[in-house]
């Protein structure tokens, strides 16, 4: 008797539809989140300028003993 079964088995179809289900809405409600956040900024001509920026994040901070 072979235990190999090309055959799926009844639940795994169903488990499958409710997995591509669940992870199709947590995409698009991550997306809504992204969209209502992040998408748009503050405002049009927030703009930094480039000798500032990188003064900024190459600097070395002191350190607090």
């Amino acid at each position: 008797m072979n235990t190999l079964s090309t055959t799926p088995r009844p639940g795994r179809e169903r488990l499958a539809l409710t997995l591509a289900i669940t992870i199709a809405i947590k995409c698009l409600l991550l997306y809504g989140l992204w969209y209502a956040c992040f998408s748009h900024p503050q405002t049009k001509h927030m703009v930094l300028p480039d000798g500032q920026l990188e003064r900024h994040l190459f600097s070395i901070q002191p350190t607090h003993k």
